[in-house]
């Protein structure tokens, strides 16, 4: 009797389904944890809905547009548009400048994170 098994693993890639229908919160940016000083109004979330719109707070203003994301983690993201306040520290254009690169996702140990090809951008939990 021949006995195969297959290593199961924990980490995929993000799907439309996986992502949609949550809120997530920054946990990560470039590989470290984010300064909530340099964020005026709380920690930037993202939000991807099944009719493919993005939005979500950037730490200080609201940002929208829309995405498209294959099964296999492809990802990309339309012009953003956000609103125009005043906002003191450096996090929030940290974090645009992070999103508007990444072109991959991934899911694992309930975090979705978003890629520039392998390198790591940001990382959420959901809120």
């Amino acid at each position: 009797m021949v006995l195969l098994a297959s290593g199961c693993n924990s980490t995929k890639s993000a799907d439309s389904a996986v992502v949609t229908g949550t809120e997530w919160e920054l946990s990560s940016i470039n590989g470290s944890a984010p300064v909530a000083d340099e964020f005026n109004n709380g920690l930037p979330t993202i939000n991807f809905t099944t009719d493919k719109k993005v939005n979500g707070k950037g730490g200080c203003n609201g940002y929208s547009g829309t995405y498209t994301l294959t099964d296999k983690g492809a990802l990309t993201l339309g012009e953003m548009i956000s609103t125009r306040m005043f906002c003191p520290g450096g996090g929030e254009n940290k974090y645009m400048a992070a999103l508007q690169k990444a072109n991959a996702t991934k899911v694992a140990d309930g975090k979705l994170t978003l890629l520039d090809g392998e390198e790591e951008l940001l990382v959420f939990t959901k809120k």
